[in-house]
């Protein structure tokens, strides 16, 4: 009986080291495997690990890069809103400029009709006539030097007649006088018609109760020549 007992008992032992060998390749086999797709992950997972910080990095070059640009893009704008002001200053004071051209433009157009006696002489002729008389002549050249002097004024003439005769011989007879003193100033001096305003007034009536003298009455014989300037 202990003869079949040895041996049954060495062959247990043997099954169960056999078996416990099995067991331990089984278990090393399933370790390495787990080992190996663990690895595989972990390589994985690393690799996906640098592909995000490469991209990461990128992506922060790239933001950098956006953020320099947008820099230089604020600071043009600075500059550009910079010379803007500078224009809009510019055509600020162009308007304003351009307003008191306007203003004074408009204000020489209103007085252009409106004008300043600078200076005034009487010529005197005799009795029925309307010849100047040599003494007119100085104070005619005198005026003349003085419209010279302004190009833009101008010389109004008013003949008066006394009180003798008809009021239409006296029209006529002041149209005269008148027309001798522009005569000379168009002919002698050479000055433009166009810058002399004249008009035959007629006789001058004496005021009620005014006697008439000899005097009185050749003060009346005249032409009265005003120089005239616009105003400014």
């Amino acid at each position: 009986m202990k003869r079949w007992i040895t041996p049954l008992a060495c062959s247990a032992v043997l099954i169960v080291l056999a078996t416990g060998c099995a067991t331990k390749n089984f278990v090393r086999e399933h370790v390495g495997a787990s080992e190996t797709k663990i690895g595989q992950r972990v390589d994985t997972q690393e690799t996906k690990l640098q592909d995000t910080t490469q991209r990461t990095t990128a992506n922060t070059q790239a933001i950098d890069a956006a953020g320099q640009r947008i820099q230089t893009l604020d600071g043009r704008l600075g500059e550009v809103a910079g010379v803007a002001n500078d224009a809009k200053r510019d055509v600020g004071v162009v308007a304003n400029s351009l307003k008191e051209t306007e203003a004074q433009l408009s204000q020489r157009i209103a007085n252009r009709n409106n004008y300043s006696t600078m200076e005034t002489i009487i010529v005197y002729f005799d009795f029925n006539k309307s010849d100047l008389k040599d003494a007119g002549f100085n104070e005619l050249r005198e005026m003349v030097k003085a419209l010279k002097a302004n190009p833009n004024a101008i010389i109004e003439l008013q003949g008066f007649a006394d009180p003798r005769g008809t009021d239409r011989y006296n029209y006529q007879l002041t149209r005269e006088r008148v027309d001798a003193v522009a005569r000379y100033l168009v002919r002698e001096q050479g000055i433009d018609l166009r810058r002399i305003h004249s008009v035959g007034m007629g006789k001058i009536a004496p005021a009620a109760g005014e006697k008439q003298t000899n005097e009185s009455m050749a003060k009346a014989r005249r032409v009265e020549i005003r120089l005239l300037a616009p105003q400014s």
